[in-house]
């Protein structure tokens, strides 16, 4: 069914080839920007981490009671 479903979609007309080129692009486009967003909030989460972790440190080393879970 895939074959039939791929001729179906990529027919000899100018205009059809056009439009599914141009979506790919727009595709191949907002995958890159989620790829650089999931990046992006990484680096953030990696960054949030380590300072909720210097946080817990810091009150630990205050107060010998507080256990780090």
């Amino acid at each position: 069914m895939a074959k039939a479903l791929l001729g179906f979609s990529t027919g000899t007309d100018p205009h059809l080839v056009h439009r599914l080129t141009a979506d790919n692009r727009v595709l191949r486009q907002r995958v890159a920007d989620l790829e650089d967003l999931v990046l992006r909030l990484q680096q953030e989460n990696d960054a949030l981490a380590a300072v909720a972790s210097a946080s817990v440190d810091e009150a630990v080393a205050r107060d010998g009671s507080l256990s780090r879970a």
